[in-house]
């Protein structure tokens, strides 16, 4: 074979794999308080959790194909915040979720935005969301530790996105006790805490990660991966809300 026909088919093949390694890739963005923007390789774009609070936006030139909602508090349940005519789960529907929407499976946990069985702040839903090979749990406003029936419901779990903000919230060794818990074997990203635009909250993202290994604070909102090269270990990711 001649050199250059070499060359050429070394160059194609090194290319096809590097495309074929980004079309893998799964994307999580981040626009304060519980809400995210989470993309499948498949290019599906899931909201989570869309707010309307002064300071956090979600851009208007993402349109979501399916929106989820743990409760019906006003920084959770914006739904009219979000561009496009997305598909829309409500966690306290009343309705058991579980079913497939394109290539996510969505299914969820029952429970409480309190430590008092949802008696100061109600109910909340877990969401689990399966796509491209891992399982995520975005654990909504959280009020509490899970039961071991709670647990053994969410199952593994790759990715977790936990609130830490406390005061509404678990934080602390709370959610330290929860990430033990659900041992979740990729990324942690912890959402729901103080920044300039929430200063009602009482502990940021950097308080919650302090000390921890394998800890990062990202100065961007966005963080992507390939699944199938996941993070030797547990990685703990902050990400700004813009």
């Amino acid at each position: 074979m001649k050199k250059g026909i070499l060359v050429f088919l070394c160059f194609s093949m090194l290319s096809w794999t590097g495309l074929s390694l980004k079309a893998q890739e799964v994307t999580f963005r981040w626009f304060g308080q519980g809400c995210f923007l989470m993309v499948t390789s498949q290019n599906t774009k899931i909201i989570v959790d869309p707010m309307q609070i002064a300071g956090y936006k979600i851009p208007s030139d993402i349109k979501a194909d399916i929106v989820t909602v743990s409760h019906e508090h006003g920084d959770h349940n914006k739904v009219d915040a979000v561009s496009g005519s997305p598909i829309v789960l409500r966690g306290l529907s009343g309705e058991v979720i579980d079913r497939k929407i394109k290539d996510v499976r969505f299914f969820t946990v029952d429970s409480f935005h309190d430590d008092t069985q949802g008696s100061q702040r109600g109910k909340n839903a877990i969401f689990i969301y399966e796509f491209d090979g891992i399982r995520v749990a975005h654990l909504g406003d959280l009020g509490h530790v899970l039961t071991d029936a709670q647990v053994q419901k969410i199952g593994k779990i790759d990715v977790l996105m936990i609130p830490v903000g406390g005061t509404y919230t678990i934080f602390g060794e709370s959610a330290d006790k929860v990430v033990m818990q659900l041992k979740p074997r990729m990324i942690v990203f912890p959402m729901h805490f103080k920044t300039d635009q929430a200063q009602f909250l009482p502990y940021s993202g950097e308080d919650y990660i302090q000390g921890k290994a394998n800890s990062e604070k990202l100065d961007g909102n966005s963080f992507s991966f390939n699944p199938k090269s996941p993070p030797s270990s547990l990685q703990f990711i902050v990400l700004n809300y813009k």
